[in-house]
């Protein structure tokens, strides 16, 4: 199976493209490097440079070009803090990068994502281990930008038939 990897430079990203590698699949890595580095990405992997959030166009020639199949979306500006700082950041980063992602996806007819989010998604949750079916209240911009990207992927995978 041919896979690309949303920030599979950063430190989760490239464990999984370790993983999906050692499982015999084809990985194509999309990282911006604002947080991952090159030197990161398994030299099995097909590496990419490019900023979610812009470079559309290049996103889309690369899914025409290697026939993806499947996502696995890790790529997020992880910095919680910086929500408050700077909340465009975070929503360029996040739900701008998404929302790109999941529209080259469509026109290509690529329909299996993986999506990481985060526990901030609940805000302070009062159970813990947290469930997935428990409220999404977020109290950060960051908390939030996931939500809205959680929204998107559902709405994505219902409206075009794609799975996550």
């Amino acid at each position: 199976m041919v896979i690309l990897v949303t920030g599979g430079a950063g430190f989760i990203g490239s464990h999984v493209v370790d993983r999906l590698i050692d499982e015999g699949h084809d990985v194509m890595v999309v990282d911006n490097l604002t947080s991952g580095r090159k030197e990161y990405v398994n030299e099995n992997a097909k590496f990419f440079q490019l900023d979610l959030a812009e470079d559309t166009d290049k996103l889309l020639e690369i899914f025409k070009e290697n026939d993806i199949e499947e996502v696995w979306h890790i790529a997020a500006n992880p910095d919680v803090r910086i929500g408050s700082e700077n909340p465009d950041e975070i929503y360029r980063n996040n739900v701008v990068a998404t929302y790109n992602l999941l529209e080259v996806m469509r026109k290509t007819g690529v329909k299996r994502i993986i999506f990481t989010s985060t526990s901030t998604v609940y805000g302070e949750a009062k159970v813990i281990p947290t469930p997935e079916d428990y409220p999404t209240i977020p109290i950060s911009i960051y908390g939030a930008s996931k939500v809205a990207c959680e929204a998107l992927i559902a709405s994505y995978c219902h409206t075009f038939d794609m799975k996550a």
